[in-house]
């Protein structure tokens, strides 16, 4: 039997018994012009539309351009415009600067390219289903990127034929199989040079690691998928234990909000409490939550504390802060700060004098109602930056240096033995991080939309004149970690407790 017809029949068995595809409305295809998301274009486009399978299901082709290569990307988006008018589809091409929007983050290009590609599907689906084009190579490379990583038990499922609104017909199928599909109706792929680019780290993966490990277990693959059908069946358990146990501790939600019942969340064994947070961020972070090992700590430390203390604020990646009032824990998601940083506060001061941080060191920050925090890296850890930092691997720096809005890693290489921190005066400036000039740092809160009641209250850093972290909105351009960084200190605000 030909490669094709095994590739339409097991596709369209899959559809079927995991009921991907909707009974009506549009159903968005991402496809980048390769051969996996053509195949799965071709395949939908024979199952959906007036007279098929699926008559009442529209299709609607979306493809971004991540402006990574221009005038090559800029061919692949009017290929892919022109194969779906061809065929009668309705398509909407988009256009992101993934590399500004990596540094402007400060991620990987591929993670900045992973986020652009489903904001951009997003937007235009408006809650339909999304079909992207992952197979099963896809899902190997991603449980080994999972267990680099680290992500416990849900990391360790992998992908999922439909995880909320995103669906994968196809990943009962390999990248052979797709192109042999390609091949046996014509459809001509675009072999995007970024698949091999090794600055991605699935790539290294996938031409580097991958093949190492099948030279030495041949079925490697296999244990790997059936790993994780384990895995799975066990995650399903707990998440039905989730779903379960979501209206007892959740007592209220909104879409930009949750308010959990602390006094039932610590009924329950970690492994559920970590569940239902992570469960409860996810819904706060378009389906993927942001929480680490480390936050889950700090979570737990918080819902130890006495109900009748006074309020308390984690901020967490992602724009999330979590806050504990009484017997809620508030995970609320957006720009906006926690209401002790909003409300006025009788020992808040505006303007108020100078805190010297000496290297290493905390210090409480006047006029603030935070701790500055800074240490410098060393050993190990340092060593290996600095070889990432020397062959620019800027996937592997920042897997190694967690970056969020509260915590940054600069370089030390020009700072003096102390920093200075105060709020905000008249005249002060920064050169924000990937500019060419200083910017008032009045310019800088508003371009970041940092509300004008919290400006008095936000530290600024200082090294002899230059101001070397707005904390919370931006590092300075002259402190950016390169090439030839040689010492690297993190800079930390954490809330104070007093």
């Amino acid at each position: 039997m030909h490669s094709h017809i095994v590739t339409a029949d097991v596709v369209s068995a899959f559809l079927e018994v995991h009921q991907l595809l909707p009974s009506d409305g549009t159903l968005i295809v991402a496809v980048s012009g390769g051969g996996d998301s053509l195949c799965l274009l071709h395949l939908l486009h024979r199952l959906c539309g007036p007279g098929k399978r699926y008559p009442a299901v529209q299709l609607h082709v979306a493809h971004l351009d991540h402006q990574l290569r221009p005038e090559v990307s800029r061919q692949e988006a009017e290929a892919v415009a022109q194969l779906a008018t061809s065929w009668g589809l309705p398509v909407t091409i988009g256009t992101t600067n993934v590399a500004e929007l990596a540094l402007r983050e400060q991620c990987s290009l591929e993670e900045a390219a992973r986020v652009a590609r489903y904001r951009f599907l997003r937007k235009i689906a408006h809650g339909q289903r999304i079909a992207v084009a992952h197979h099963r190579d896809d899902q190997a490379e991603t449980l080994l990127l999972h267990w680099l990583r680290g992500g416990g038990m849900a990391s360790m499922v992998g992908l999922q034929p439909r995880q909320h609104d995103i669906i994968r017909p196809l990943l009962p199928v390999t990248h052979a199989d797709a192109l042999a599909y390609c091949h046996a109706y014509g459809l001509t792929p675009i072999e995007d040079a970024s698949n091999r680019d090794p600055r991605f780290l699935r790539n290294r993966i996938r031409h580097e690691l991958l093949p190492l490990l099948t030279e030495l277990n041949p079925a490697f693959q296999e244990t790997l998928l059936r790993n994780a059908e384990v895995a799975r069946v066990d995650n399903e358990w707990i998440e039905q234990q989730v779903t379960d146990l979501w209206p007892h501790v959740v007592a209220d939600t909104t879409a930009n909000a949750l308010q959990l019942r602390i006094s039932v969340l610590r009924t329950l064994p970690v492994s559920l409490q970590r569940h239902l947070l992570r469960r409860a961020t996810a819904h706060l972070c378009a389906g993927q939550s942001p929480l680490e090992l480390r936050h889950h700590v700090l979570l737990e430390g918080v819902l130890r504390r006495e109900l009748s203390q006074a309020s308390f604020t984690l901020h967490l990646p992602s724009r999330l802060h979590a806050i504990v009032c009484n017997d809620i824990l508030l995970i609320k998601h957006g720009d906006a700060q926690q209401e002790r940083m909003t409300r006025p506060s009788s020992r808040l001061e505006v303007n108020g004098p100078e805190t010297f941080l000496p290297l290493p060191g905390v210090v409480d920050v006047q006029g603030t109602p935070w701790c500055a925090l800074v240490e410098e890296l060393s050993g190990v850890l340092l060593a290996q930056v600095l070889r990432a930092l020397q062959a620019e691997r800027w996937d592997e720096v920042w897997r190694s240096l967690p970056v969020t809005r509260y915590a940054v890693y600069i370089t030390a290489d020009i700072l003096e033995d102390r920093l200075r921190i105060r709020t905000r005066r008249p005249g002060d400036r920064i050169r924000p991080l990937g500019m060419a000039h200083e910017k008032k740092v009045q310019d800088v809160f508003i371009d970041a939309h940092i509300p004008r009641e919290e400006r008095a209250h936000v530290p600024l850093f200082f090294s002899a004149s230059t101001c070397i972290w707005l904390g919370g909105v931006c590092i300075d351009e002259r402190v950016r970690l390169t090439a030839a960084t040689q010492r690297i200190v993190r800079l930390a605000l954490l809330p104070r407790t007093d």
